[in-house]
C-alpha cells in the first residue's frame, strides 16, 4: 500500500471511532467514514456518487427480502406472547432442577433472541424480568447477570437468525445451509450454559452448607456474603415453591409450528429461504390474530408493522454503511493486501483461524453483533477460505465468536446494557457473573473446531440449496 492509502486508512479508522464515541449510529458512522476515505483517495464527486448509488445497490436484491420477512415473523411472534409461553413452560419444567429459575431465564432469553435477532435488544428486554425472577427465587445477582448477558447471545445461532442471513449475504454463502448449520452449535451452546448454571448452583450450595456449619448454623454474618459469592442464599428452597406460572400449551405448539414452517421447509427442500420466511411471517400473523381479541387486531398489527419497519430500516442502514466502508477498503487495496499478507506469511492454517477469531473480540467494545459481522465478514472470510476451510463452518465460528465479544471484558456491550437496566448490579459483579459463561463459550468454540461435523451435519443431509 502507498503512503497515501495508509494515511487515508488511519484517518478513516480514527473518524469512525470518533463518531462511535459521540454515539452516532453505527451505520451512519460507517457511511461517513467510508465516504471520507473515498474523498481522500479519489474525489468529492466520487464519494457523492458512491453515497448516492450504494443504498440502492445494497438493498435492491431479491435475496435480501428474507431479512424483513424474518424480522416481521419475529415481531409477530413476540407480540403474540410466544416467547413468554416458552419462558413459562421452561419455568414449570425446570422449577425443581438446581438453578431452575436461572435455566428458565436462559430459555426465555434464547426465545427472545431467536425471534428478535438482536443480542443487545434481548438483554435490554429480559434484564429486569429475569433478574427479579432469579433474585425472588433466592439466587444472587451475579448469577442473574451472567444468565441474561450470555442468554442474549443464543439467538445468533438458533434459526431464524438475522445475523446468519447477513453473513451469508455479504460473503455469498447459501442462506439455507447457513441457517441449518446454526442448529447444532446453538443446541451445544444451550447445553454448555445449562451445565454451567447447574455447576455454579451446586458449588454454591455446598459452600453455603459449609459456611453454615462453620458458623454453628447461625448465618449471622455470612448470609449476604454467601449470596454474592455463590449465587445462592438460604431462602432458595422455600421461595422456589411458589405457584408456578400457567402452562401455555397452545403457545408452545404455535412456536413449533413457526419453526417447522420457516426452518423445516428449508431442510426438506420444499421452500427457498425467502419463501420459508414468507410462510413463517404469514403463520406468525395468523397466530397473532388467533391470540389477540378481535377489537385489538388492527392496533396490534399496526404496531407490529411499525416495529418491523423500524428494525428493518435500522438493519439496512447498517448494511448500506458497511457497503460504503467495504467499498473504500476494496478500492484502497486494503482487503487484498490483508489477504496477501496473511497468506504469504505461511502460518499454519489453524493458527490463522484462531488469530482471525481473536480479532473479533475487541470489536465487541464498540459494536453490536450485526455491525461486527457486516464489517469483519468481508475481510476474514476470504482469508480463511483461501486456506481451504469449509465456508459454512467458517461462518458459524465467526458469528459465534462475534457474539462472544459482546460479553467479553473489559467492554462487553451486553454487560453495559444490563448495567443500564439493573444499575444495582454494578459492572464488577456483572463481569464476574459472566466469566463462567465465557469459559463455556471457549469450550464450545474449541469443540466446534475439533468436531466440524456438528456444524456441517444438517446442511449435508438436507435438501436445502
Amino acid at each position: 500500500m502507498t503512503t497515501e492509502t495508509i494515511v487515508a486508512l488511519v484517518v478513516v479508522l480514527l473518524a469512525f471511532l470518533g463518531m462511535l464515541a459521540i454515539r452516532l449510529h453505527v451505520g451512519l458512522s460507517l457511511m461517513i467514514a467510508g465516504g471520507l476515505g473515498i474523498v481522500m483517495l479519489l474525489s468529492t464527486d466520487a464519494a457523492l456518487s458512491t453515497l448516492a448509488n450504494q443504498p440502492y445497490s445494497t438493498a435492491a436484491s431479491y435475496t435480501l427480502t428474507v431479512i424483513p420477512l424474518f424480522i416481521l415473523m419475529g415481531v409477530f411472534a413476540v407480540n403474540a406472547r410466544l416467547a413468554e409461553a416458552g419462558f413459562d413452560a421452561a419455568s414449570r419444567a425446570l422449577g425443581k432442577v438446581p438453578g431452575g429459575p436461572a435455566l428458565a431465564s436462559l430459555s426465555g432469553s434464547g426465545f427472545f433472541a431467536a425471534v428478535t435477532g438482536s443480542s443487545v435488544a434481548t438483554v435490554a428486554t429480559m434484564a429486569r424480568v429475569s433478574t427479579d425472577a432469579i433474585l425472588k427465587a433466592g439466587y444472587g445477582i451475579r448469577l442473574a447477570a451472567g444468565v441474561v448477558c450470555a442468554g442474549g447471545t443464543l439467538g445468533v445461532l438458533i434459526p431464524p437468525s438475522i445475523i446468519l442471513v447477513l453473513y451469508a449475504v455479504v460473503t455469498g454463502v447459501s442462506i439455507g445451509p447457513m441457517l441449518l448449520a446454526g442448529i447444532g452449535p446453538g443446541l451445544l451452546t444451550i447445553l454448555a450454559y445449562a451445565v454451567t448454571i447447574i455447576l455454579l448452583v451446586s458449588v454454591g450450595r455446598r459452600r453455603q452448607a459449609k459456611a453454615k456449619t462453620a458458623a454453628g448454623l447461625s448465618g449471622a454474618d455470612g448470609s449476604v456474603g454467601d449470596k454474592e459469592e455463590t449465587g445462592v442464599n438460604e431462602h432458595t428452597s422455600s421461595q422456589t415453591t411458589e405457584e408456578k406460572p400457567q402452562f401455555d400449551v397452545m403457545g408452545l405448539l404455535f412456536l413449533a409450528v413457526i419453526f417447522l414452517v420457516s426452518i423445516g421447509t428449508i431442510y426438506m427442500g420444499v421452500a427457498t429461504p425467502t419463501e420459508a420466511a414468507s410462510f413463517g411471517a404469514m403463520a406468525a400473523l395468523i397466530i397473532l390474530l388467533i391470540r389477540t381479541r378481535p377489537p385489538k387486531w388492527l392496533s396490534v398489527v399496526r404496531e407490529s408493522l411499525t416495529e418491523a419497519v423500524g428494525l428493518t430500516a435500522m438493519t439496512f442502514l447498517l448494511m448500506v454503511g458497511a457497503g460504503v466502508f467495504t467499498y473504500f477498503l476494496a478500492f484502497s487495496g486494503v482487503s487484498n493486501a490483508l489477504v496477501s499478507t496473511v497468506v504469504e506469511a505461511e502460518m499454519p492454517p489453524y493458527v490463522v483461524l484462531i488469530c482471525c477469531l481473536l480479532l473479533l473480540l475487541p470489536l465487541g467494545m464498540f459494536l453490536d453483533g450485526v455491525s461486527m459481522i457486516l464489517i469483519a465478514a468481508p475481510l476474514l472470510h476470504p482469508i480463511l477460505s483461501s486456506y481451504g476451510f469449509e465456508e459454512i463452518w467458517i461462518g458459524i465460528l465467526v458469528v459465534k465468536v462475534a457474539e462472544m465479544a459482546l460479553i467479553t471484558p473489559p467492554v462487553g456491550m451486553n454487560a453495559f446494557v444490563y448495567s443500564g437496566s439493573v444499575p444495582e448490579a454494578g459492572l464488577g459483579r456483572i463481569f464476574r457473573g459472566i466469566a463462567p459463561f465465557i469459559l463455556a463459550d471457549v469450550v464450545v468454540v474449541a469443540v466446534l473446531i475439533m468436531v466440524p461435523e456438528i456444524v456441517t451435519f444438517l446442511p449435508e443431509y438436507s435438501a436445502a440449496e
